[in-house]
Order: structure tokens, then sequence, then C-alpha cells
């Protein structure tokens, strides 16, 4: 039960997770849609909810669905469409699967039914959805291992041959439980409560394996994400003292994604366009400046708060600017050398006789 339970709570984390790829392209939507089915049939095989809902064949049909989206997939990662066919084929299995099930009075995917009296009707049921499953299962582990040889090496090729183990896995599991039926059926005595366990076992260790290397490709693009939220938060004090005093500076309001925290695309852009605003709020600054440019973090942070006072005051600003400290070339390092300002701006004891008020910040970070 504790497997079932942290399988779910990282299946679901998973398609959590992966919501805003709905907004990129049909390819991203295709995966997160195989990923949802694939799910959503795992959590109905969770003992306490089968009971509750009573109807086995549901897990069944949900997985000829999964196995369905699954082909949709691959059709696109190889650039072609669904065969007419397939989708008849689809059908046919699910039509088929319901008709087996009214047959026999209701398909038990129990061990211990399976280990009694196993009717030729309850064996082709079996052999039909794990046929069915097998088959597409089998094509995307081909695809998958045939597609991490020509890509690149690292995280990209690991997370693709990843996939295609774990599906392979899965394959066995389906295979030997297949062959295993059969003989039961065939009158071979077989007890298929001793082998449900490393069955179960071996099933969820293939999902597992199969969903997380589905993840790995964007594990670089998650650390990235993080350091620039990181940076947003780190530059947040100082952009918003620029943007009290400058409000002309702020460029435009950023877009709002369904998930903002997880668009990748879209947090960059903020942390650039961040940057520029601080910049121009510091170079609108500049007449209010005293004395000999600053050289460090702290210094410069003191410099900014002594000129955003004069600048709230009125005082007239100078004929000769002073300048901050030089940085770059890079956007990564404004990035950090900004940050490290921002935090020496926002530990100084600024008080509404040293520095004007901010109001409440407008942005989301």
């Amino acid at each position: 039960m504790t497997f079932d339970v942290g399988l779910l709570a990282f299946l679901w984390g998973a398609t959590v997770a992966r919501l805003p790829t709905l907004l990129r392209d049909r390819r991203q939507q295709a995966m997160w849609a195989t990923l949802f089915a694939g799910t959503l049939t795992e959590t109905s095989t969770f003992p306490p909810l089968a009971r509750a809902i009573g109807w086995p064949i549901l897990t069944h049909l949900l997985g000829a669905i999964s196995a369905f989206v699954l082909l949709r997939f691959l059709a696109l990662l190889s650039g072609v469409r669904v065969r007419p066919w397939q989708v008849a084929l689809t059908v046919a299995v699910v039509v088929t699967l319901v008709t087996l099930d009214l047959t026999t009075g209701g398909i038990d995917p129990s061990p211990a039914r399976l280990s009694g009296h196993l009717t030729p009707p309850m064996v082709a049921y079996w052999v039909v959805l794990e046929g069915f499953l097998g088959a597409i299962l089998v094509s995307s582990v081909m695809l998958f291992w045939s597609v991490a040889r020509d890509a690149p090496a690292g995280l990209p090729r690991l997370g693709l041959r990843t996939i295609a183990v774990g599906t392979a896995m899965i394959v066995v599991y389906a295979a030997v439980k297949t062959i295993l039926i059969v003989l039961r059926g065939a009158g071979v005595p077989i007890d298929f409560e001793t082998v449900a366990g490393p069955g179960r076992a071996l099933q969820g260790a293939g999902t597992l394996l199969a969903v997380a290397g589905a993840l790995v490709p964007a594990g670089r693009k998650a650390r990235s994400v993080f350091a620039a939220y990181r940076s947003l938060l780190a530059l947040r004090p100082l952009w918003t003292a620029m943007r009290d005093a400058f409000p002309e500076v702020i460029l435009f309001t950023p877009r709002r994604a369904v998930f903002e925290l997880s668009g990748v695309d879209d947090v960059h852009l903020r942390l650039y366009r961040r940057v520029i605003e601080i910049r121009d709020g510091m170079l609108a600054l500049r007449p209010y400046l005293q004395g000999i440019s600053p050289g460090t973090p702290e210094a410069e942070a003191a410099a900014i708060a002594e000129a955003l006072r004069r600048h709230a005051e009125g005082i007239a600003p100078s004929a000769e600017t002073a300048g901050f400290a030089p940085v770059g070339p890079e956007m990564a390092d404004e990035v950090a050398w900004l940050s490290r300002v921002s935090r020496a701006y926002h530990r100084r004891a600024v008080t509404p006789e040293t520095a004007p008020t901010p109001r409440p910040s407008e942005s989301a970070r």
C-alpha cells in the first residue's frame, strides 16, 4: 500500500507540474495527455478506490484509451498521423473487452480468481487486452531507444533511454501475465497470488522509470527557472525602489501564465526586463549621486539610498553626474551584481526620513 501511495503521489505530482506545457506545442500537449491518461489508469487500480468503484473493467478500458493516447504521441514524435485503422483497432478492442466482460458476467482481475478456473472468454479477454497494450508499448520502446541514439549526449539521451527501459519492464510484465493466464486456461495449475506481488512491483517500477525519464530532460530547465526566480526575488527591493521613484521605467505588465512558476520563457523575460528597468532607474538617479562612484555593493546601495532621498525631497540634480560601478559584459554579470546591491539595499535601515516609503509592488515577484 505504501508503494502504491508513493507511486500515485509521484505520478500526480509530475502531471500537475507539466500542466503549463499545455500552452506550448502539440507534442508537449500529447505528452501531457499521455501522462495524464496513464496516471488516471494507475489511480483506478488503487485498492480502496477500485473497491469503491466496483467495476474492474474500468481500469482496463482506461488502459486501452491510454494506449491510444500514447500511440498518438508516438505518431507526433515520428512526424506521422494516426492511421484510421489504428483508431478502428482501438474502438474494436474496447468493444471486444466490453462484450467479453458481459459474456463472462464480469471480469475479476483478483489473483484468487485468476488462480481458479478460467473459461475461454476469460482467457480471450486478457489476451486481447494485454496483446493490444503490449504491441503499442513495444513500438514505444523501439522508438524511444532508436531516437536516443541520435539525441544529444547527457540528459536528453539519458531521459529517452530511461523511458525505453521503464516501458520495456511494463512489456515484460504484460507478456508474462498473458502467458501465465493462457497456461492457466489450458489447465496448468498456477498460483497467481504468489506472482501478483512481484508482478505489481515490476509494473510499478517500470512506470516510475518511464515517467522519471520523461522528466529528466526538464531537470536543467527546472534548475534554470529556479535560479531565475531566486534572482527576481533578490532584485525585488532595488526594483521596487526604482519603480516607485521613476514609474516611467516600467516597460510593460508581465504576461501571466496559468502556472507562472513553470513558465520557462516567461521567467527569463521578466528577469531580463527587471534588470533593464533597474538600470533605467539608476540612470535617471545619477544626477542625484554625490561623491565618487561606489565600488562595492554596500557602497552602491548606500549611494542609491541617499540619491533616492535627495530625489524625494526635490533637491535640484547636479550638473555633473557621478557613475555607478561598471559591470558586464554578460547579463549574468549584471544579475549577480545587482542582486548583491539589492540585498545590501534591503539590509539598510531605510526609514521614512531617509527614503520614500515603498508602495506595495504590482509584480507577482
